[in-house]
């Protein structure tokens, strides 16, 4: 599968000892100012998610949290941004109006192996009717998300959906590229998270929910 290639080729280039999660335990020491805030903020394996994000004039919440990641190799924890929380896959994949896919990168890894396990997977679980469909746009993904090039821990990535824009990408924060048309291009990338072939089912869970 090349979603677990493109984790353990760059698990390889990072070394073990960078994988480690750089977790830290309470001591019963002080809580300093604004960590308070810090310990409410949705968190999984270390990488911190805002509850809400604005996107296309809308308030979003997050849905859920899930970690995309291989034996003890972890790439990344993914957050899904809704503008109504929900458990049910088929009602965010027929949501409208704007949605995030927010990922927080916890390895190295050149963002072409990001693109080639994205596409694989809507070539693989997408009907040939639908790929058609798509067509040169599957293409102008990849050479977006291409165009990002080396991601490596810390990065945060953002797969959006901006109604009457399409899909847009976004580097810590900043936008890369133009968007690429169509709400049923998103809704494939959409499918390898919470779909029915979703591309790691633990992942799914954390996503579905339901809201924080």
């Amino acid at each position: 599968m090349s979603s677990v290639n493109w984790i353990r080729r760059s698990a390889r280039r990072l070394g073990v000892a960078a994988l480690s999660l750089g977790l830290t335990a309470g001591l019963g020491l002080p809580m300093p100012a604004g960590a308070a805030n810090e310990a409410r903020a949705p968190t999984l394996e270390g990488q911190r998610f805002e509850g809400t994000v604005s996107l296309a004039d809308r308030n979003l919440r997050l849905n859920g949290l899930g970690l995309r990641g291989v034996a003890w190799i972890k790439a990344f924890v993914a957050g899904l941004y809704l503008s109504a929380p929900s458990k049910d896959a088929a009602q965010i994949l027929a949501m409208p109006g704007p949605k995030r896919i927010r990922l927080k990168i916890m390895l190295n890894a050149p963002s072409h192996e990001l693109t080639r396990s994205l596409v694989g997977r809507i070539e693989d679980h997408e009907s040939e009717a639908v790929r058609a469909k798509l067509g040169d746009r599957l293409t102008g993904l990849g050479t977006l998300i291409d165009s990002v090039g080396d991601l490596k821990p810390g990065d945060t990535l953002d797969l959006d959906f901006i109604p009457d824009k399409g899909v847009s990408l976004r580097l810590n924060d900043k936008v890369i590229g133009l968007p690429v048309s169509g709400d049923d291009l998103y809704r494939c990338v959409l499918k390898i998270f919470v779909g029915e072939h979703p591309v790691d089912r633990r992942m799914k869970e954390g996503l579905l929910r339901g809201g924080y």
